[in-house]
Formats: C-alpha cells, sequence, structure tokens
C-alpha cells in the first residue's frame, strides 16, 4: 500500500520521536531483559509484547519499558528521553560471553502514537488487517510500499491508542500527514484522564512499580531480577507506604504539591493537575497509606478529594 485514503473518523498523531527504540539480537538478548526487569522477558513469542520495568537494586523505578519480539529480534521502547540512559544501562550489564547486539533504531525507524477512537479503524485500513482482536502491548507486522511498519496496541487516550514503528522511508505513504498533531499538553491530559502514568511525572526513581500501579508489568513467577527482593516482599505483606491515586481539586495548583491533612500531617504528593473539560480540576497523586481514608486533605488552602470515587464518570 503505497497511498492510504482514509474515509472513517481519523485518530490524532502524536510524534515520539523523543522515545527510545532500540533493536537487540542475539541469543541471550531475552535473558539480559529477564534478569534486570520485571517481567516474563523470555515468555515473548514473535509478535508478542509486555511492559516491564527497569528497576534499582532498591526495586525503584528507572523506566518502563516497553519490548516486542519481531522475528529474532527484540524491539525495547523508553520513555522520552530515556533512549541514551536505557542504552548504556542495557550495554554495561551485558556479560562478557553473552552474544547480544544493540542497535539504535531512532534514525531508521519513525515512532508515532494514534490516538482517539479511530486509531484501530486507521491502523486496520493501513495493513488491511482487522486489527480489533490484538490485545494490548502485542504487535503486528504488515507491509507498506514495501517496508515492513509493526504496529502494536498501546494505553488507550481519547477513546484509542496504537504506536507505530514506521520505517523513514515509506513515513509518507503512511498518510500520517492528514493527522491533527497531538500536543505535549493535550497527551498530559489525556493521560491524567485515563489514569496513565508518565516517565518524569509518576515514573522515576521516587517510586517503586507497585506503587506505581504497574503490576501488569511484573512477574511474580520469574526468576531472580534486580530489585526483586524489594518488590517480591512488598507484593507478599501486601503494605505500601503510598499508592497513586486520582484526586479532585477544589482549584489549580502548581505541581509538584504536598498533600497534607487539615491538622498538617503530610499525606503525599501530587505528581500531576489537569483542568478537564469532562470531570473538571483532577490530578494524579502519590498518598500515603498510613492516613486515615477519613482524613481531609489539602495543598494549602485548596480542598483535596481522594479516590475513584473523585472522578464522577471515571
Amino acid at each position: 500500500m503505497t497511498n492510504v485514503t482514509i474515509t472513517q473518523q481519523l485518530p490524532d498523531c502524536y510524534d515520539e520521536d523523543a522515545y527510545g527504540r532500540i533493536i537487540m539480537t542475539g541469543r541471550d538478548s531475552a535473558s539480559l531483559l529477564q534478569r534486570l526487569t520485571t517481567n516474563d522477558v523470555l515468555a515473548i513469542q514473535p509478535n508478542q509484547g509486555l511492559q516491564t520495568v527497569l528497576t534499582t537494586p532498591i526495586g525503584r523505578i528507572i523506566d518502563v519499558l516497553h519490548v516486542i519480539r519481531v522475528a529474532d529480534a527484540l524491539w525495547v521502547l523508553t520513555s522520552p528521553g530515556q533512549g541514551p540512559a536505557v542504552y548504556s544501562h542495557l550495554k554495561k550489564n551485558i556479560f562478557f560471553n553473552d552474544q547480544i547486539t544493540l542497535s539504535p533504531a531512532a534514525r531508521t525507524y519513525r515512532q508515532v502514537a494514534l490516538y482517539g477512537v479511530g486509531a484501530t479503524a486507521f491502523v486496520s485500513q493501513l495493513s488491511g488487517r482487522d486489527m480489533t482482536t490484538i490485545p494490548q502491548w502485542q504487535a503486528s507486522v504488515f507491509a507498506v510500499a514495501d517496508a515492513e511498519v509493526i504496529a502494536t496496541p498501546i494505553a488507550p487516550l481519547a477513546g484509542g491508542g496504537w504506536r507505530l514503528l514506521i520505517p523513514t522511508d515509506v513515513v509518507v505513504a503512511c498518510g500520517l500527514d492528514g493527522l491533527s498533531p497531538v500536543s505535549d499538553a493535550e497527551l498530559n491530559l489525556w493521560q491524567v484522564e485515563s489514569f496513565v502514568p508518565a516517565y518524569g511525572h509518576e515514573l522515576s526513581t521516587d517510586y517503586i512499580p507497585l506503587e506505581a500501579g504497574l503490576e501488569q508489568a511484573i512477574s511474580f513467577n520469574k526468576g531472580c531480577y534486580v530489585g526483586q527482593e524489594i518488590i517480591a516482599r512488598m507484593e507478599s505483606r501486601g503494605r505500601r507506604a503510598k499508592q497513586l491515586s486520582r484526586i479532585r481539586l477544589a482549584s489549580l495548583v502548581a505541581t509538584p504539591a504536598t498533600i497534607t491533612t487539615v491538622a498538617g500531617k503530610d499525606a503525599g504528593i501530587v505528581t500531576r493537575v489537569v483542568d478537564s473539560p469532562r470531570y473538571g480540576v483532577i490530578g494524579l497523586a502519590y498518598l500515603k497509606t498510613q492516613i486515615d481514608a477519613s482524613e481531609p486533605l489539602c495543598v494549602g488552602d485548596v480542598v483535596v478529594q481522594r479516590g475513584d470515587d473523585a472522578w464522577q464518570g471515571v
């Protein structure tokens, strides 16, 4: 397919050029990720994928990775701005006898995200396949102008979500020029509305994956990995010092902002706040679990309502 004519509702397009993309090849590629990250990378079959968390020795989040197997290669997709750091981290952990080659792919592949209710239909028409049944984080590979494009469903924002990895010489043939671009402000709004954590806000070395609600990115049955002891102990005890939560606020506040009880006790931190056309002033926050759920909270003079019920209609 060289020219795409789309008749249904169009998705919006977010340029993920700042996101790192690394191709791993060699016999021991999956084993390296298996010992450094939280999920069961060894179980990934061709055209399958998952999220997995690169963690510190004390179980803190370095980055949340999207890993896809395409043929004999593993694609490692990082958060924005994290490509060089993840590449260096992987490279320095390659053992002497490991057969692994790391290849940066940012110059040869364009990475974009399609959001909105028309995203799946757009990718289906582009690929000539029914893409409605592909599970989140899995992959489909198809030809556009004789080049292989990789498509994978991601967290849906504004009604849908797909990620495309497109060889740079066939980008025009994919029909992206006719799509409305998504601004960083729009992406931020949609992420908060959809309770999707983001690097530099809810995802950092300040937090442990379980605190960030990343259970689906963790395997509790795989072998040892860096940071496993802390995460396994937290899971087995069922106790988290803090937990990522939805909040509603009486007005906008600058973030990050400290949340306190009305008595002045530290209750957590607000990571992001948006003025949502759908829900009003809402945000994401890490709340300390030791604070009683009945205690009123505030940020300065701004009243804070917590929990899923704080967002009417969510």
